[in-house]
């Protein structure tokens, strides 16, 4: 369970700017509501996909909560699942864990200002029945008896620990400047003072007052017909007795629009944000749909814009973005960058110029032509993308839209106000919407360090304004078309393979050492997902240029390709539509790129290219240490990257890949170390594979693999020792005052060798099972049984090819409870050790199989396990049928698998952080 508790509305709907035609949003025909004599309201959407979902929405939430009621509406959701007419204590979550759910991810509900949601999304129809019973349950059958009322106050306390810093972000300062804090006395939380007094009565007379039929809607959609969901609702439903609650509204607080400035929290970095109202989210016509997407294009325009002025310019930039921001029923629109405190000044500067430029000049026709051609691609592809949507989508665009009050806007008027918008899209028309949209009233929102002073910065307003309010310069944009070059010698494909016809599977092999697998997906349209990966990763390096593999990434992106420039290069790939996604790991390292038919050839391109030479700009490269050591101080000066530094340097050795780094730590890298990071990675062959999922030829696909991909030139490599370096001395265990909130937070650490040292893909299937395994054994006893945490967890944190296994196991307590939690762990394990059952097992392997279950319908996700399954060898017999894998695993080696994980002769170590003492 989880609780929003900022008005978050993500809708595909809404702007702030009125027009005086009003075409009206058609709804779609496709979603039949009805309802109940009781008042209850029911949406139903048949479809032919497999899957279910469902959502019970109550219209009541903390609005709806007396003085003396405060976190009422968020604690009868969490009773929900503590017993009910028809389920004892949790036996909701396990009945449909057992079906595959995984709860919080299929099972869950969110409390929010003014709804309460509750949401179930099935694999299949089978228990539709059961879902529709609890729910039913759930409208005037929740238990709330005195004893489970009692220990889920601590659990809540919690998820106050988890969600409820005394040390406030600057985005909730922001919130709660511009709410003038009214929103404060509303939290869905509510306050522990509240939460420990509530009791059973108290609840029930808030739950009998709010969950009420007529204030009710349920959402059902996917696997089943329109008469069979009919049916359902009514049998379950109609005996629910209409009450006489009416829904309230809260009157709406006038909004802040004055200027903010306050103190970043610890782990984040100092930033200026400019805030442009954009008037009331509601969306109700075409026109202000097409308002929101000039605003959407206006937005991603001044990102793209910033981006290329700060790579440009070498400026570290820790994040630069500009997009919607909501708060109460308010759309507004807010443009972002932070950087190291030392580089405000010029930050600014830069900041507000890029701002003014593109407000008094405009923009180019490319860089038009570079945004617009997405509506375009969105357009042409409607009816793919249409049929693309499961059961889950459907039903969670529904309750949006329910609590939105808005329409869900049918497919053809989707289409025809997509058409519309298109032919209405020239450059006069955003450079004037550009122009109209950054003269706006605007506010700022300025996030300074603790060496910064906010008295010193009000002084600082009236001169930001007074730039901003200058004359933009115009640009002098350097638009590069050139392609890649060429390579001038072709390479050749010495042997080709069907693997599988069911699946249109075949692998080649290239002259030059790589093996190329290509998955045929007849359903991934014009989509492309390539992945070239090669073991190797931090693994392969000395330990002197491990510093420079954690910055080698940023610093070539920015650096740029070829003859083109950092900034050049990412227009480059944005007009050839190219996601490109290099990466080194700890294992492995390779290069993932996203694309269509038309950016095919051009992606294997940049490609061969980024294999072939890179280059470096020394001041792209300070920048980078600079954006590192911002970053990297920030979180080790937080309680928790204390915490992480402490457990992380008495598990490794100094030399280790896994060694934390310190913010200066690559201060000393050179551009020649990137140079040889580079050289040693993706110039060595070591079992380097090529993943193609797309629906292509393969006859398409082999001149692009002779003349980019087999001509690239690989050494052979020496071998690798993937042995993570850990201490054979450390600390057992330690104790640290390092929290400034009132919580403890405790990990367990397991560290084992591997049972089997040549780990197959069934190996890592019972991995992923035993995660849940564990996790769901923890939330039985730590959170249900013994109410001491509200998400206790277990992560497996070994990388592909390690030979040890590597396990934390973990909760945040009252420190009171401290003593308490690692009994409590210890008994989690030593019962696991006991063995699991046949059910335990056969209920994981049914959330794994629906959890990979989707992988059929992502192409980039289908491209990644089969590079990672074939680099490290685990066979990709188990992608190919994952039902039969996941049934060929047996509590037997299940037992097996946690005695060699957490048994006898398994290193063992705990940890706990503390408050400080005051």
């Amino acid at each position: 369970m989880k609780t929003y508790w900022l008005p978050i509305a993500f809708s595909l709907f809404v702007t702030g700017c009125a027009t005086h035609s009003v075409t009206p949003i058609k709804a779609d025909p496709n979603w039949v509501s009805e309802q109940l004599d009781n008042g209850l309201r029911y949406h139903i959407y048949p479809d032919t996909e497999k899957e279910v979902s469902v959502r019970l929405i109550i219209h009541s939430g903390s609005f709806q909560e007396r003085q003396d009621q405060k976190g009422y509406a968020h604690f009868v959701e969490h009773m929900a699942f503590n017993g009910s007419e028809h389920f004892s204590q949790n036996d909701v979550i396990s009945l449909f864990e057992n079906a595959g759910l995984s709860f919080a991810a299929d099972i869950n509900a969110y409390t929010s200002y003014e709804e309460t949601v509750y949401k179930l999304d099935l694999p299949n129809n089978s228990e539709l029945n059961n879902a529709l019973t609890w729910m039913r349950d759930i409208g005037d059958g929740i238990e709330l008896s005195s004893k489970e009322v009692e220990k889920e106050k601590d659990v809540i306390l919690g998820e106050f620990r988890y969600s409820r810093s005394e040390e406030k972000d600057i985005s909730t300062q922001f919130y709660e400047h511009m709410t003038n804090n009214s929103y404060d006395a509303y939290d869905p939380l509510g306050n522990k003072e509240s939460v420990l007094s509530a009791s059973s009565e108290t609840l029930r007379e808030f739950y009998n007052k709010w969950y009420q039929p007529q204030l009710t809607e349920i959402v059902i959609t996917g696997d089943v017909t329109l008469a069979q969901a009919t049916e359902l609702v009514k049998t379950h439903f109609s005996s629910w007795e209409e009450g006489t609650t009416m829904v309230t509204a809260m009157e709406k607080e006038v909004l802040n629009t004055s200027d903010f400035i306050g103190y970043i929290a610890g782990g984040e970095a100092p930033s200026i944000n400019m805030i442009i109202d954009r008037g009331n989210s509601n969306v109700q016509s075409r026109e202000k749909q097409h308002q929101l997407w000039l605003d959407y294009i206006s937005q991603e325009l001044i990102k793209q814009r910033m981006n290329a002025a700060f790579l440009d310019a070498a400026m570290p930039a820790q994040w630069i973005y500009s997009t919607e921001y909501f708060v109460s029923d308010s759309r507004y629109s807010i443009s972002s960058v932070s950087f190291p405190a030392r580089y405000r000044d010029q930050s600014e500067k830069q900041f507000l110029e890029v701002l003014a430029s593109l407000r008094d000049h405009g923009v180019t026709a490319n860089e038009l032509k570079d945004i617009v051609k997405y509506y375009q691609y969105e357009l042409d592809n409607i009816g793919k993308n249409q049929d693309d949507l499961n059961a889950v989508d459907h039903a969670e665009n529904k309750s949006m839209n329910i609590v939105n009050q808005q329409p869900s806007q049918s497919i053809l008027d989707y289409k025809e106000s997509l058409e519309a918008f298109i032919s209405m899209v020239e450059l006069t028309v955003v450079n004037q919407h550009m122009h109209d949209f950054l003269s706006s009233s605007y506010q700022f929102g300025i996030g300074l360090d603790a060496s910064e002073s906010i008295d010193a910065t009000k002084l600082r307003i009236p001169e930001l304004r007074a730039l901003y309010n200058k004359q933009g310069n115009k640009p002098l944009l350097n638009n590069v078309t050139s392609a890649f070059p060429v390579p001038a010698m072709s390479g050749s494909i010495l042997s080709e393979a069907l693997i599988s016809s069911e699946r249109n599977l075949t692998s080649w092999t290239l002259d030059n050492g790589i093996n190329v697998l290509y998955l045929r997906d007849t359903n991934s349209g014009d989509d492309i997902s390539i992945s070239l990966a090669s073991k190797g990763g931090m693994a392969a390096l000395t330990p002197n240029l491990i510093p420079a593999a954690n910055i080698a990434i940023p610093v070539v992106s920015r650096s740029g390709l070829g003859d083109l420039t950092g900034s050049q290069l990412d227009a480059h790939l944005r007009r050839n539509d190219i996601e490109l996604y290099p990466y080194i790991n700890f294992t492995h390292h390779g290069i993932e790129v996203l694309t269509d038919r038309e950016g095919v050839a051009e992606s294997f391109a940049v490609l061969s290219t980024l294999m072939s030479e890179i280059k470096v700009d020394n001041d792209q490269l300070k920048a980078v240490k600079q954006e590192f050591n911002q970053n990297r101080s920030a979180y080790l000066e937080t309680p928790l990257g204390k915490f992480t530094q402490a457990i992380n340097h008495n598990t490794y050795v100094v030399t280790s890949s896994h060694r934390l780094l310190e913010g200066d730590g690559v201060v000393d890298v050179t551009d020649e170390q990137i140079k040889q990071v580079h050289q040693l990675l993706f110039q060595q062959n070591r079992n380097y594979q090529l993943v193609i999922v797309a629906d292509l030829k393969p006859t398409e696909l082999k001149p692009l693999l002779r003349q980019y991909v087999a001509s690239i030139q690989l050494a052979n490599s020496k071998s690798v020792n993937y042995a993570a370096s850990y201490k054979e001395s450390f600390k057992p265990s330690f104790t640290m005052a390092v929290n400034t909130e009132n919580n403890s937070h405790y990990i367990a650490h397991f560290i084992a060798n591997k049972a089997d040292e040549n780990q197959s893909a069934k190996s890592l299937f019972m991995e992923d099972m035993l995660q849940r395994i564990v996790s769901k054994r923890l939330m039985s006893y730590v959170r249900e049984e013994l109410s001491l945490d509200y998400a206790p967890y277990a992560e497996i944190i070994n990388s592909d090819g390690e030979l040890r296994s590597n396990w934390i196991v973990g909760a945040q307590v009252d420190p009171k409870n401290a003593e308490l939690i690692g009994s409590a762990i210890d008994k989690v394990i030593t019962d696991l050790l006991k063995g699991v059952s046949e059910e335990e097992t056969r209920s994981a392997a049914k959330q794994l199989v629906v959890d990979l279950s989707p992988m059929k319908n992502n192409s980039s996700q289908q491209a990644w396990l089969f590079t990672r399954y074939t680099i490290h060898g685990y066979g990709i017999d188990a992608l190919l049928n994952i039902q039969k894998t996941a049934d060929s695993i047996h509590s037997q080696e299940m037992t097996a698998l946690i005695q060699s994980t957490f048994g006898e002769g398994v290193r063992k170590s705990t940890y706990l952080a503390t408050p400080v003492i005051r």
